[in-house]
């Protein structure tokens, strides 16, 4: 496959801490478990163990699902299985545990691990203490047969079911393992470095210029490459959801702004300073850049395509998140609050006292027993179209959303020169997105199957109205 013509959707860089002296991988920001694509509830972890808590978004009210068992005291929190409904927790006695969402029970799942990571469907790469690697898929645990070859600074999973691995050391190396084939290793620029969604590609920023390398191919580590130049120092990079955009935070001259397609500026966003991180969502309206110092971010606001205040935050492994297409949560003091960045001044709209001492895990979940759980009106309005899919509503493929209508119509055309049906719907009212979509297809099982194959994060939806090409 070659890397100029990849379409590929993307997601957000795994940030690491520290622990005993040795580097520990830890959870992205990303919504964990999925039943759609909006954030419904956020997942309250004890850090020194006892009851898990649940609460909505955004208002934050307490969810009256209890865990039935007590955790233990935790590491951190390793991922998700969206299909199987579990959350992937590392104990401080280096044990990996599954807590399961419908059950209410906590499952043992794999003892003595290193390193561990979640890959995009839902598969659990764990290292262990000798440095083996085992793949764990709806419980199957499939042993790699090759070991990893030194310490990881990041470690991610593919949806081709590799391993990726940054390791330590006076030279970058990346580190990529198969359970069938032997691991390629190749060097790799300093610098801090995104991943797709799926895994297949991997972005460098690397001062002078955003390196982009594919992560399948040959295992002789010849590996396809595109080098990028940046001017102004590039500190952080970032893919867009829909991927064919990247973020680049620098040191000077605001954010830029580059199609991965073709390698070319599209746009400088000014900033009040240098930056050297960046973090976004999955609903493509937001990216939150940090400053080279002090507790706060800077939002950009992409639809506007410009910088648009500064918000007060607590930077961490799990939080700042955006967690809705509005709705930031991040610390504050001893509190954890739910922020709106479409209001003006980004007011509070809900806290939890106390809660900052523990790990926070957003989840497109909620118990299917309780009532009154938030839906916005984007939601409700693809619920009534469902409703009325047996009085002529047309079966689509949703593959991403903006509010700026210029970018859903880039990408529906380069998703049609890739061969794919695609095309935009476009919004009822104004507060609505732009929706690129695949389709029609005659039945919503059709769909589902079109979206098992694409590589990229989809559902269905339904629409009276005809597309736009």
């Amino acid at each position: 496959m070659n890397l100029r013509h990849t379409i590929v959707a993307v997601g957000l860089a795994v940030p690491l801490a520290a622990c005993g002296g040795e580097p520990d991988l830890a959870a992205g920001n990303l919504p964990a478990v999925g039943r759609g694509p909006e954030v419904m509830t956020v997942l309250r972890l004890p850090r020194e163990g006892g009851a898990a808590r649940l609460y909505r978004v955004p208002t934050l009210e307490p969810s009256a699902w209890k865990l039935d068992d007590k955790l233990p005291p935790l590491q951190r929190t390793v991922g998700a299985d969206p299909d199987q409904g579990f959350v992937f927790l590392l104990d401080k006695k280096r044990n990996v545990i599954a807590l399961d969402l419908e059950t209410r029970r906590l499952r043992p799942s794999v003892e003595q691990v290193r390193h561990a990571t979640v890959g995009p469907d839902g598969a659990l790469y764990a290292v262990d203490t000798a440095s083996s690697v085992i793949r764990l898929v709806r419980r199957t645990p499939v042993r790699f047969r090759s070991k990893l070859q030194g310490s990881p600074t990041e470690l991610h999973g593919t949806m081709g079911g590799a391993l990726v691995a940054r390791l330590a050391g006076d030279q970058p190396k990346m580190e990529i393992l198969g359970s069938d084939r032997p691991p390629a290793s190749f060097a790799v620029p300093a610098g801090r470095q995104a991943l797709s969604l799926w895994g297949d590609l991997v972005a460098i920023a690397a001062d002078s210029a955003v390196v982009i390398y594919e992560t399948e191919g040959d295992s002789d580590g010849d590996r396809d490459r595109i080098s990028i130049p940046v001017s102004g120092g590039a500190k952080a990079v970032m893919f867009s959801p829909s991927g064919h955009r990247i973020y680049v935070a620098r040191a000077s001259e605001g954010l830029l702004v580059i199609d991965r397609m073709s390698g070319q500026k599209l746009l400088e966003i000014d900033l009040p300073g240098p930056a050297i991180g960046l973090s976004g969502d999955l609903f493509g309206q937001w990216v939150l850049v940090r400053p080279a110092s002090g507790d706060s971010a800077w939002v950009v606001d992409v639809g506007r395509g410009g910088f648009i205040g500064t918000v007060d935050v607590e930077w961490d492994d799990d939080l700042p998140a955006v967690v809705s297409p509005n709705t930031l949560l991040t610390r504050r003091g001893t509190r954890v609050v739910a922020v709106d960045l479409a209001a003006k001044g980004f007011p509070e709209r809900g806290e939890v006292d106390g809660g900052a001492e523990d790990t926070w895990l957003p989840l497109t979940w909620h118990p299917p027993q309780e009532e009154g759980v938030p839906v916005n009106a984007d939601s409700a309005a693809l619920a009534a179209a469902a409703d009325s899919a047996g009085k002529g509503a047309s079966v689509y493929l949703q593959v991403s959303s903006s509010q700026n209508p210029t970018w859903a119509q880039e990408l529906s055309q380069k998703l049609r020169a890739a061969g794919l049906p695609a095309a935009v719907l476009k919004p009822a009212r104004s507060d609505e997105a732009y929706r690129v979509v695949l389709g029609p297809y005659a039945t919503r099982e059709q769909a589902e199957e079109t979206g098992r194959g694409i590589g990229m994060p989809s559902f269905v939806v339904t629409s009276q109205d005809p597309p736009s090409q």
